[in-house]
């Protein structure tokens, strides 16, 4: 397995004592965006039935995902996470990193993820799941992005109150004390952009939410 700083915070960030607390953090904390967010990544899917969730977490893109009858697999860096009764609507869950893929090439048409590529090898990651998508498949990549213009002040008073609220929420102090460093150094969007370009991806798309706090890429395997 690749060890590298993005899997560290990532191992850090999430562990057993926040994983039946996750669900409601990513609401609360995103003001319900979340789901709103992933809402756009079943539709970047689209009618594509075959589903590998990247980062699946406690399973609940997963099961978006799923209600639209998809057959859907997942894998995820968090043995605790991958526990939650959520993944029950998945076809089958394993334990791993993105940039290392335990599928067969071709296995499916259409990978996607959330909050991802923020800690990854992009590169390595697109190289991937090129490898396992079938021709005609979707990739379909969402993370937060770090706002400009007024909307940047207030996401930075908003993770002032974060590092307040981690005092109590001691579960998440290390999420709400280190979480926006890390997205502020993230060019992610422009290296997943270049990375799908470079391995031969096309229709790529780039599209901000949220006054630009988050953003989805998404590309088609010709």
């Amino acid at each position: 397995m690749l060890v590298h700083d993005g899997h560290m915070s990532a191992r850090r960030f999430f562990t057993s004592a926040n994983a039946d607390s996750y669900d409601t953090i990513a609401s609360l904390a995103t003001f319900g965006q979340d789901l709103a967010w992933k809402r756009e990544i079943v539709k970047a899917v689209g009618r594509r039935n075959s589903v590998l969730e990247l980062a699946c977490g406690t399973g609940v893109l997963s099961s978006m995902l799923a209600n639209t009858d998809k057959s859907v697999v997942g894998i995820d860096l968090t043995f605790e996470y991958l526990r939650t009764s959520k993944h029950k609507v998945l076809t089958s869950v394993a334990q791993g990193t993105a940039e290392v893929l335990p599928y067969r090439n071709e296995s499916f048409e259409a990978v996607a993820s959330s909050y991802l590529a923020k800690y990854v090898d992009i590169k390595r990651v697109v190289d991937e799941c090129w490898r396992v998508l079938r021709p005609g498949g979707v990739i379909v990549f969402h993370d937060f992005t770090y706002p400009s213009g007024l909307m940047r002040n207030l996401w930075n008073a908003h993770f002032v109150i974060l590092r307040l609220a981690g005092r109590f929420v001691t579960s998440w102090r290390m999420v709400f004390e280190q979480l926006d460093n890390l997205i502020k150094k993230s060019d992610w969007v422009d290296q997943t952009s270049i990375a799908l370009h470079s391995r031969g991806f096309r229709n790529i798309d780039e599209r901000w939410y949220t006054a630009g706090t988050a953003a989805i890429v998404s590309a088609e395997k010709p």
